[in-house]
């Protein structure tokens, strides 16, 4: 299981400060994608972390997304 946080930027490109996207896939496959604020993101890294997940990257490179359409 891979839990991956990306930075979202818009159609215009630029990068929010606020909304990430949460990436979920299990063996290679995705199983869900969900849009997260700073916090809930904060939040979810804590619960992974004391799971026994590790950090083994972090990704800085934004995906193209709108939050507020709700759609992933």
């Amino acid at each position: 299981m891979v839990v991956d946080f990306y930075p979202v930027k818009n159609s215009y490109g630029d990068m929010s400060r606020e909304w990430f996207i949460q990436i979920l896939t299990f063996l290679g496959g995705t199983q869900s994608k969900k849009y997260l604020n700073r916090v809930e993101m904060g939040i979810q890294v804590r619960e992974r972390l004391a799971y026994g997940y590790e950090v083994i990257d972090f990704n800085t490179i934004p995906q193209l997304g709108n939050p507020m359409s709700g759609a992933c």
